[in-house]
């Protein structure tokens, strides 16, 4: 079994130029791990290589363009990643969106739910597979982004819930296909997170309730570490104090 004194790792985090996703970048790097982020949008991997100018510097922190739904070009990826930096330890998905609706009795247009299940659930489950492919026999973690709207939906949500609760699903079956592999899957599952889009979105909201990215970011890479081996298929409520 690996142990935490390992060190340095190999870590993926899908997502990694958002929000919260840049918050488990820098929690990784602080403690000591090696991370590739795939990016699609240029800009905000720009304003990611600017913060971390030292990793990139260094050789701890990758930015590589790759869509993180299209299996093959993670797979290739994944391939010059282990190549360079040995066995992925942890596979780690932040990815995804949201998106309101119309009520299913109400809905005649279905791209939405494409969208929903490719943004959250795809990203999630492709992840999860290459990830695993690309790990070493002493073990590795899959840690993915929930959402409470997978319980509890709200009007006009249902494609971002199923997708949601898809990705919950994933998890729990995840678990048990590891068993006995030295490997876990987990999710966190947050309310809201203090994002400046979210303070935007709601302006008149109590702020001081909601979770810091970097408090979310803390509970992954706790996941992401080999101390947690005892847990696996659970879906770990995050909401702060909201």
């Amino acid at each position: 079994m690996a142990d935490d004194s390992q060190r340095p790792r190999t870590a993926l985090v899908a997502g990694g130029t958002g929000t919260l996703g840049s918050a488990v970048v820098d929690v990784l790097l602080s403690r000591g791990e090696r991370v590739c982020v795939p990016w699609r949008r240029e800009a905000p991997a720009d304003r990611l290589g600017d913060e971390q100018a030292d990793a990139i510097r260094d050789g701890r922190l990758r930015l590589s363009r790759c869509d993180v739904t299209d299996g093959d070009a993670l797979a290739a990826l994944l391939d010059v990643l282990r190549a360079d930096w040995g066995p992925l330890w942890l596979a780690c998905s932040t990815a995804g969106g949201w998106a309101g609706g119309t009520p299913v009795a109400q809905t005649h247009d279905f791209s939405l739910l494409d969208r929903m299940v490719g943004d959250n659930l795809r990203s999630a489950m492709v992840v999860a597979a290459e990830g695993l492919r690309h790990m070493g026999p002493t073990g590795g973690r899959v840690v993915l982004v929930g959402s409470r709207s997978a319980e509890f939906a709200r009007p006009g949500e249902a494609a971002y819930a199923a997708a949601n609760a898809g990705v919950l699903a994933l998890v729990r079956t995840l678990a048990v296909e590891l068993r006995g592999t030295g490997r876990t899957a987990n999710a966190v599952v947050p309310k809201t997170i203090d994002t400046p889009a979210n303070r935007r979105a709601m302006p008149d909201a109590d702020h001081a309730r909601w979770t810091p990215p970097r408090a979310i970011a803390t509970v992954i890479a706790w996941l992401a570490g080999a101390d947690s081996w005892p847990v696996t298929g659970a879906a770990i409520p995050v909401p702060g104090d909201s």
